[in-house]
């Protein structure tokens, strides 16, 4: 697969576009692949004085990235996960990062499935992911799977909750989840570590090697994790078994460089390729399964950078291609699918005059499938311009800023987006802001064209959101403490659904969806001996409720959507002092609704975590041994019916920070609000 750069990309690229232009796109991609490959060789042969302490030069911090979440939704609760609790979770995945965050609900379907984010009652396919500003949904879906996402590959997770249409388009309607991989730069060489073992037959192991100076930076990312996923759980009937056909394999390769060009000028070349392999264990009522599912994912992307004195200029071209192979040898099921798409990005910013900048941009974005599933060759073409407005008062007490985002598929205009934040800051500490905007989610490619039932006809799901937060931050004797308040809005139009016709199930626009609620945030902090201490708790409401059916005698009109919890909430206390770091996490959901006349539900559950952790130093080592209990309690419970999850079970993990040489690096800070 390697051994060739033809091999390497031809896969990026759809078939079905003109021959000279998938050319050029190959013979580009080649140069740049190639002259990385020479870079890091010659790097890596530099004698040891290349790379001693007297020669680090700093290297200003990479911000090319996902440059529209800083600063331009000011109005929006936005969140960062804890980049202590993120070290210890690096092993795993994305879905088990989000789960404590307040305001999101993951649906994890167990051993060997699936995982999902919704966002503020809304559907996972209204939760954009976004790597580095890129978007990770696949087309035919919709949605994107975060039990194959590593959170090895990523220094940065946010979360954007609020709809985000204007700025990133479709599928951005209850929030979005920002990944980022470019935040740590280091000086001269680097080399670290993960492993993580525990219950079940799990190993998760991640090798990260960096270089640095002050021309040229890349990094090396490779990542592997296995687990026999077999435990314990109850049957129907009240027998212990233990989970078969369930073990999980996966492996990954990420590569990222950055090359200074010129003093405002840098180009950035990104390479990801992931397979994932599981077993798919049989629901609670299925006698057995030997259902198999593989997922490859190729993605590339390049982006340029211009910094001038009042304005700056951000291109990108990403191509990616996603295969997804299911087996089933009891029922005799087998279908091969692979997505691919190809996205130009241009945006450019300029200060007008002091507090008042704009921003614009045009995407263009090709997608297409191939799959033995569908009867044609569907593909899309999507283009889209964006523009943005903000001012900032000379007191810097005020930001506001407006967008607007108009996108056309295959020619088709679809409804304008546009946005308005808000926020207003006192130097006392006391900050609100406010945002309202138009969004929207184009039909998948399973709505569209699926065999016999895919509808040709459906609308865009499409609505307003509003969102407001009070946000307070001081100090008290030895307690410096933050409290919010936050509430939302959401009224959501043609929402599709999949209802049963003439003995098959076909897509429809047929709901009218109003989710509603509020959350509760806080956080204390205060010195104690020689360390500190740490609590956060959050409390969420959220009612979504189907509000109205083009279908008569729709008994889920006026329930509660099947998969939201009604309340939501965690707790967590952490200390850290010499070295150590303790901390206990508490996490419970109320009754969520399987069925949606609400007369099935899965009953609340509260699940605690207990992470206990030591750094130590040995030159030229240093690092982080940890012990995580979960489920500390043996609470039994599901996410969704039928798929239970494990018991009690623990994870010992070893971080080796920067073995081989001492590397100075940087990061952001991670707090509440925007940068």
């Amino acid at each position: 697969m390697f051994l060739g750069t033809d091999n390497l990309f031809q896969p990026l690229l759809p078939p079905s576009l003109p021959v000279k232009f998938k050319t050029c796109c190959m013979a580009f991609f080649q140069r740049c692949f190639l002259r990385y490959v020479f870079l890091w060789t010659v790097f890596l042969a530099l004698p040891g004085r290349a790379i001693s302490q007297a020669d680090t030069i700093d290297i200003p911090e990479v911000t090319v990235t996902a440059s529209r979440l800083w600063g331009w939704q000011p109005g929006q609760e936005q969140g960062a996960i804890d980049s202590v609790q993120l070290s210890l979770l690096k092993t795993q995945n994305l879905s088990d990062a989000l789960r404590r965050q307040g305001g999101v609900y993951i649906r994890d379907y167990g051993a060997g499935n699936i995982a999902t984010a919704a966002i503020r009652g809304t559907s996972a396919g209204h939760t954009a992911v976004l790597w580095n500003g890129l978007p990770l949904q696949d087309p035919m879906l919709g949605l994107t799977d975060l039990s194959i996402l590593p959170l090895f590959f990523f220094e940065d997770v946010r979360l954007s909750l609020g709809g985000g249409s204007s700025l990133w388009g479709s599928g951005a309607l209850g929030g979005a989840v920002h990944l980022g991989s470019s935040r740590e730069q280091p000086n001269g060489m680097s080399l670290s570590y993960q492993g993580e073992g525990g219950s079940f037959g799990y190993l998760g192991q991640g090798l990260r090697l960096a270089y640095g100076n002050d021309q040229f930076s890349t990094s090396t990312k490779l990542f592997r994790q296995t687990a026999d996923n077999d435990y314990p759980y109850e049957d129907l009937y009240g027998t212990e078994n233990r989970l078969p056909h369930a073990a999980t394999r996966q492996m990954g390769l990420m590569q990222e460089n950055t090359i200074q060009l010129s003093k405002n000028q840098q180009l950035g070349i990104h390479f990801w390729a992931h397979r994932a392999g599981r077993d798919i264990p049989p629901s609670r009522v299925q006698p057995a399964s030997r259902a198999r599912q593989e997922d490859e994912a190729l993605r590339a992307a390049l982006d340029w950078q211009w910094i001038g004195q009042r304005s700056s200029w951000i291109t990108r071209l990403a191509a990616f291609q996603n295969r997804l192979r299911y087996d089933d040898p009891l029922t005799q099921t087998f279908s091969d699918s692979r997505t691919r798409s190809l996205l130009a990005e241009a945006e450019g910013a300029r200060n007008l005059s002091s507090g008042l900048d704009v921003k614009g941009g045009l995407q263009f974005n090709y997608l297409e499938a191939l799959s033995d599933v569908y009867p044609g060759f569907p593909r899309q073409g999507r283009f889209a311009a964006f523009t943005a407005l903000r001012w900032e008062s000379s007191s810097r007490q005020w930001l506001a800023v407006l967008n607007g985002r108009q996108e056309w598929v295959d020619g088709q205009a679809i409804p304008f987006t546009p946005a308005l934040s808000l926020r207003w800051q006192h130097k006392g500490g006391l900050e609100t802001g406010f945002s309202t905007s138009r969004n929207y989610r184009l039909p998948t490619f399973n709505d569209l064209y699926w065999p016999n039932a895919g509808n040709p006809n459906l609308r865009p799901e499409k609505g307003w959101n509003q969102s407001l937060y009070l946000k307070t931050e001081g100090a008290w004797r030895q307690w410096r403490g933050l409290f919010q308040l936050s509430g939302f809005n959401y009224n959501i139009q043609d929402w599709i659904i999949w209802l049963p016709e003439n003995g098959l199930f076909r897509p429809e626009n047929v709901r009218r969806v109003w989710s509603r609620g509020g959350s509760a945030r806080l956080r204390l902090d205060r010195p104690l001996g020689k360390g500190s201490l740490r609590l956060e708790a959050n409390y969420n409401y959220t009612r979504s409720t189907n509000e109205s059916s083009r279908r008569t005698s729709d008994p889920s009109v006026g329930k509660q959507l099947i998969y939201v919890p009604l309340q939501q909430g965690g707790a967590s206390l952490a200390w850290q002092s010499g070295g150590w770091y303790v901390a206990y996490q508490q996490e419970w959901a109320g009754r969520t609704y399987t069925q949606s006349d609400n007369s099935d539900w899965l009953p609340g559950f509260t699940v605690g975590a207990l992470h206990v952790s030591r750094n130590w130093r040995r030159e030229p080592f240093s690092g982080r041994l940890y012990v995580k209990l979960e489920n500390l309690w043996g609470e039994k419970y599901e996410l969704v019916a039928n798929r239970p999850l494990p018991g009690r079970f623990y994870r010992v993990g070893v971080n080796i920070l920067d073995f081989g040489r001492k590397s100075e690096v940087r990061s952001r800070k991670s707090e509440y609000g925007n940068k």
